[in-house]
């Protein structure tokens, strides 16, 4: 079975706000139209929606005294609050499984119900649904205070006012400590909050993500979210498919079907968020001291730092944005910022020199490149995952390989698997920081390291009387290895 084909409805069941009444799509009371289903790093809980068609006689209401059989928006009823309990086989990865009646994060909540058709003998529902995530955060206000690491902080949030388990929750440690109060804030607001504020404990760049997979919900730095290992399988894109029955494997299970550039380094917004130079002003209300902190990616000051990492080659900004004789400043956006300084201690807390600085650059960079590709459906992808694509060069000369441009990671920042009676696929946004195969990790990042080839070796030094060999020597070394046997073959030695 091919993976564009359709899946498989395992368990799909209507239950009631009550509980008391159900309909069950295996007693053919209803038909699944299409399924889509949501993930997003952007997003702090799950959501989707279901298009449902019925007839006349898909449910019975429990309040009929005559006991007839009527439409589920009627005699279920099919009203927000009622709970799905779905479980879809996929021929690629584990079963998108919301089935288990007695966990209540492993079902999915009705928010809302929308008739599109109705006649006398059927009708057409579409459904909106959320995780139990969603709601518990409308329903729930955090009056505390907290105090320490911060990703501890969150740790605690999700458990006392989400109802997280151990088990359901990944979180990245922090370095830093807070103490804040809750402000009667929703706890989801109150962690998103403290995501800019949050700097991992192995690195100094900061900025968080916290949504909501499958697998549970993450609280993830975005080196982290950089420094992990891509999925298992490489995703390739050609302009020329090839039938199954001639890979004879299931390499085109794997291909991307559609790529599209959706935004690539718009650079007056960039310029503007401060992403290539900022001076950041701060203010402590004890002292009545002011101090700044410039930030700037010129000359590499701040990518050339061993901790910061990217999903590809580390490139140089255009030189025209510092210092030029006809260009700006040096420093391109004002921040500025009030320490929070205890009254009895004079202690700044959690100071936003830690973080206010290098937090906006971090996130508008790695959202620098955006790109949308749709796949087969893969339920086994999450938000958050690395993909590693293969994109086929426009050259000549392919056998040369992919391109070393747009080949490399890419983060997926938002997912969305759709279920039709005759197809499946999973459609994603990808970013990603950088360009090109290379990648650069921390040293403390348990990673591969960087390739040799990625590092430029020290020029060799060079007699002052024979500058022309210099610049011969220097051109003839500039192709690797394989080039000057692929370009022996073909006849075109130097």
């Amino acid at each position: 079975m091919a993976a564009s084909q359709s899946s498989v409805y395992e368990k799909f069941i209507i239950l009631s706000a009550d509980g008391q009444n159900r309909a069950d799509i295996a007693n053919a009371e209803f038909r699944v139209t299409s399924f889509d289903y949501y993930e997003n790093i952007l997003s702090p809980f799950i959501t989707g929606t279901v298009v449902i068609s019925s007839t006349s006689g898909a449910a019975q209401s429990k309040d009929d005294k005559q006991n007839r059989s009527g439409s589920l928006h009627s005699s279920l009823p099919l009203r927000a609050g009622c709970q799905l309990l779905v479980k879809i086989k996929n021929e690629i990865g584990e079963p998108l499984d919301f089935s288990v009646e007695d966990d209540e994060y492993k079902k999915l909540y009705v928010t809302d119900v929308k008739l599109l058709t109705v006649s006398s003998t059927s009708e057409t529902v579409q459904i909106r649904f959320s995780s139990r995530t969603a709601w518990l955060n409308e329903t729930n206000k955090v009056v505390r205070s907290y105090s320490g690491k911060i990703s501890e902080s969150v740790k605690k949030i999700l458990k006392d006012e989400l109802s997280f388990e151990d088990s359901k929750i990944n979180i990245d440690p922090s370095s830093n400590s807070y103490t804040f109060l809750g402000m009667n804030k929703r706890p989801l607001d109150l962690i998103a909050m403290l995501c800019i504020r949050s700097v991992p404990s192995n690195v100094v760049n900061p900025g968080y993500f916290c949504y909501e997979t499958k697998s549970g919900f993450n609280y993830l730095s975005a080196d982290t979210l950089i420094n992990q290992d891509p999925f298992e399988r490489i995703y390739k894109y050609s302009g020329q498919p090839i039938a199954t029955a001639e890979t004879k494997d299931d390499s085109n299970n794997y291909k991307i079907s559609s790529f599209n550039t959706t935004q690539h380094q718009d650079l007056l917004s960039q310029i503007r968020s401060g992403v290539f130079s900022s001076k950041n002003v701060f203010f402590n209300p004890t002292t009545c001291v002011f101090t700044e902190i410039d930030i700037t990616v010129e000359d590499k000051k701040l990518t050339k730092d061993p901790k910061f990492s990217t999903l590809g080659k580390k490139e140089d900004p255009p030189p025209f944005l510092f210092g030029s004789k006809k260009g700006g400043k040096r420093y391109h956006r004002v921040q500025s910022a009030i320490f929070d300084v205890g009254t009895d201690s004079g202690d700044v807390n959690n100071s936003p020199e830690l973080y206010y600085a290098g937090g906006s650059t971090r996130y508008n960079l790695l959202f620098s490149q955006v790109y949308s590709a749709t796949v087969p459906c893969n339920t086994d992808l999450e938000a958050g995952h690395v993909l590693k694509l293969e994109i086929e060069s426009n050259s000549q000369d392919k056998e040369q390989g992919p391109d070393q441009v747009q080949s490399g990671n890419y983060i997926i920042q938002a997912l969305h698997h759709h279920f039709e009676p005759n197809k499946s696929t999973t459609s994603m946004n990808l970013i990603r920081d950088s360009y090109g195969l290379h990648f650069t990790k921390p040293p403390s990042a348990p990673a591969v390291s960087p390739p040799k080839s990625s590092a430029k070796p020290s020029p060799k030094p060079v007699p002052p009387s024979k500058p022309p060999e210099k610049s011969a020597e220097t051109n003839k070394d500039t192709r690797t290895s394989w080039q000057r046997r692929l370009d022996a073959r073909r006849g075109r030695r130097n």
